[in-house]
Parts: structure tokens; C-alpha cells; sequence
């Protein structure tokens, strides 16, 4: 008999290549999941940009298999998955709160039908924190908004009638959305993502640097004026952390500054306003968001308590929202605020358990700035950035939607101490001693 020699460095290369391919595979699929979340596969797919308030039912049958994959998901990671829901209370009660409003609810069907999505939308976020150390995240996120500028410019090109806006803003891009502002702010918390990515992973700044650039460009673009200042307004507190972080003797004076400017700013909105609003091109109303805010306060004082039911109130348009479409004029899509989308969906409750979860978040954000890793910028700008999107965007809750996922998978992490982030395991466990 002829032995054969066996050979174990070739059975351990192999075992290495088959562990590489699949954790590419498992890392591309988390991504085709985030461009899910984001709209733009089903905008492209399933919307009729001349008939925007038809919903296309075949875009809710394409959810299915990503709810599917999300489940599966959950099962391969569910140590990790129990540990950030046993560590997220409130943000679990929170999602309960809108599935139980099903009792409640103007339209039970509806109520039933998005607190399912946005109870998988929440557990994707959850999966995301668990699967996912902080600089394996945000690199993952940041890939996924580059892939997003790509695809916004190729629509651009390839059809304009539907990547640039012709009646409403002439010019301005809306990429593969359905309009500019929403564009904007993607390409917003793309920037956010690819500063914090670098700021992670400095090595590869030949990717970050020119994918930011290219995202700040496309903020240009969509004319958005909310998203450039929450742009600006991120590349300036961006800086102020590495500053804070870097430089020990800089901190007072720098605290100093963005105190000055920070009164500055509130006594200028307070004494001139609209000289403030004109300088970004907006006025007081912005955009007659407030006519909106006033219209829909009646709403909200006769059912305050307990609210109308989770995306309920803006569906039929003879429905609790017809007040508000008729003294406007127009077909109000959403309060274009996120507390009141709140308030509508689940009343005074609903919010106040909300705000609660939102301050535990706000003093543990605090708490990275003076202990944290490199993960504080993510942490710091993500927050912020979701903090003030949800002030002119229906952002906070909402199912199927790539803000919440994020949100859902910082908060998740924080709410359960995940260990800081260092870039060399050398470092000293000092936050001012590591950029």
C-alpha cells in the first residue's frame, strides 16, 4: 500500500480561503441589505415619479425577502443579537409601544403591517451591532453610501428625467429618490460616514477622502440647504473633536469658542431671524414646514394621549389627516418632523418613552468623548446628525429605513458598553492620547 503524505499547511490554506469567501459574502449581504434600507432599489424598481402618492404593491413584496434574510440573520447571531436587545430596554418598549397601538389604531391593517416592518427594521440594526465590531461597522456603512453616490450619478446620467427635478426645483439632483431633500440628506450621512470611516481607518484615506468629496459634492447638488448645513456643520464638529482629542492645552480655548459661537448664532436667530434664514436661501416658515406644524397641533390635542395608531394618520386622505390636507391645500405626505410623526403614531407616551431612551444615548455620547476610542466620532456625529434630521425629517421609528437601522445599531452598542475602538491594540487606553 502507498501512503499519501498528508498535508496540513494545504488543508489550513484552503480552510483560510473558504472562511475568507463566505465573511466576504456574509459582509456583502449586510450591504445589499443597507441599500435596501436606504430607498434608492426600491425608488429605481417600483416608484412612478408621475403618480408618487400610488403605492406599488409589488414594492411591498419586495420587502419580504429582505425581512426574510433579517430573520436569518438574527438566528446566526443570536448571542450577540439577545445581548443588544437585553441591554436596549427602552428602545424595545419603544417598539412595542407602536405594535400595541394596533388596539388603538384608525387603520388596524396598516398599524399591524408597518409595526412588523418596523420591528425587523429595528432587529437589523440590532444584528448590524451585534455581527460587527465599531470600525467594521462604520467602514461597512461608509462602502455603502459610496456605492450610493455611484448610483446617484449613474442615474443623473443615464436618465436625467428622472435623476435631476424639472417642475418642482429645476436642476436641483435627486439621484435615484424621489426628491432632492431626501437626496441631500443621504449624501449627508454618507459624508458623516466616510469622515468617521477615515478617521478609523486613516490607512485607507485614498478612499475616504475622495468618496467624502464626492458626497459633499452631490450635497451641492441636490440643493438642499438642511442637508449642507447639517454638512457644515458635521465637517466643523468633526474638527473640533480631533482638536479636543488632540491638542490637551486647545480645550479651554476651544470650549470657549463654540461657546461664543453657539450664543452667537442663538442671539442673531433670536434678534434677526430673517436675515439668518436668508443667508441659506430659506425663510422663517421653512418652506412652510410651520403652516404644516400648526395644522397638524389640532391633531395632536385631540388625541395626545395614546395618538392614532403606528402609520396610521397620514394614509387615507378622508381619513384623521384630512383636516390638515385641507387647510393646506395639498396632499401633505408626512408632518416633515419627527416627534410629531411620533406624537401622531403614538401619543405623548410614545415620545416621552422615546426621549428617555434618547437622553440615556446623549449622556452616554458624552461619556465616549471623555473615555471613548476613535469610535467617537461615529458616535458623536451619527447622534447629532440623527438628532437634527429628526427636526425637519420623519426619521425617528420608521420602518424600512436606513437612518433607523443606523441609529438602532449605535445606540445598541453604547446601551451595552461595547469596548472602545483603538486603532493599534499598543495604544495606551487614554481617548486624548489616540486620535
Amino acid at each position: 500500500m502507498v501512503s499519501i503524505p498528508y498535508n496540513r499547511s494545504g488543508e489550513l490554506e484552503r480552510d483560510k480561503a473558504v472562511i475568507t469567501a463566505f465573511n466576504f459574502a456574509e459582509s456583502a449581504l449586510y450591504i445589499v441589505l443597507l441599500l435596501f434600507f436606504s430607498g434608492a432599489v426600491i425608488a429605481l424598481l417600483f416608484t412612478d415619479l408621475g403618480n408618487l402618492d400610488q403605492e406599488n404593491p409589488m414594492a411591498r413584496l419586495a420587502w419580504y425577502p429582505v425581512y426574510c434574510v433579517v430573520l436569518a440573520l438574527v438566528l446566526r447571531t443570536f448571542p450577540g443579537f439577545f445581548r443588544m436587545t437585553v441591554f436596549s430596554p427602552i428602545l424595545v418598549l419603544c417598539v412595542l409601544w407602536c405594535g400595541i397601538s394596533i388596539f388603538w389604531s384608525v387603520d388596524f391593517g396598516v398599524t399591524m403591517r408597518r409595526s412588523v416592518a418596523l420591528m425587523i427594521t429595528t432587529m437589523a440594526g440590532l444584528v448590524f451591532a451585534a455581527r460587527f465590531t465599531w470600525s467594521e461597522m462604520v467602514q461597512r456603512i461608509a462602502l455603502t453610501y459610496m456605492i450610493l453616490c455611484f448610483v446617484s450619478i449613474a442615474v443623473v446620467i443615464t436618465d436625467p428625467a428622472r435623476g435631476i427635478m424639472n417642475e418642482i426645483h429645476p436642476g436641483a439632483w435627486r439621484g435615484p429618490w424621489v426628491e432632492k431633500n431626501y437626496m441631500g440628506g443621504m449624501m449627508t450621512k454618507g459624508l458623516i460616514a466616510m469622515m468617521c470611516a477615515f478617521a478609523m481607518r486613516p490607512d485607507r484615506w485614498w478612499i475616504w477622502l475622495p468618496a467624502g468629496l464626492l458626497s459633499f459634492g452631490l450635497v451641492l447638488m441636490s440643493t438642499s440647504k438642511t442637508a449642507l448645513l447639517i454638512s457644515t456643520a458635521a465637517i466643523g464638529i468633526f474638527t473640533a473633536l480631533y482638536i479636543f482629542r488632540r491638542f490637551r492645552f486647545l480645550r479651554v480655548p476651544l470650549v470657549f469658542f463654540l461657546v461664543v459661537v453657539i450664543g452667537g448664532f442663538t442671539a442673531a436667530m433670536t434678534l434677526a431671524p430673517d436675515f439668518m434664514f436668508g443667508l441659506i436661501g430659506k425663510d422663517p416658515t421653512f418652506t412652510g414646514r410651520t403652516d404644516i406644524w400648526a395644522a397638524i397641533a389640532r391633531s395632536i390635542r385631540q388625541e395626545w394621549l395614546l395618538g392614532y395608531g403606528y402609520g396610521a394618520f397620514w394614509l387615507d386622505p378622508l381619513g384623521p389627516s384630512y383636516y390638515v390636507r385641507f387647510s393646506l391645500e395639498w396632499g401633505v405626505p408626512s408632518a416633515h418632523q419627527g416627534w410629531m410623526d411620533l406624537w401622531l403614531a403614538g401619543g405623548i407616551i410614545a415620545v416621552g418613552i422615546f426621549a428617555t431612551h434618547l437622553l440615556f444615548i446623549v449622556v452616554l455620547m458624552l461619556d465616549r468623548i471623555a473615555r471613548g476610542g476613535t469610535e467617537t466620532y461615529w458616535v458623536v456625529l451619527s447622534t447629532l446628525m440623527f438628532i437634527g434630521f429628526s427636526l425637519s425629517e420623519s426619521s425617528i421609528l420608521m420602518q424600512n429605513d436606513i437612518s433607523w437601522v443606523m441609529f438602532v445599531a449605535t445606540s445598541a452598542k453604547l446601551m451595552s458598553f461595547e469596548k472602545p475602538f483603538w486603532r493599534r491594540p499598543e495604544d495606551h487606553p487614554d481617548a486624548y492620547l489616540n486620535v
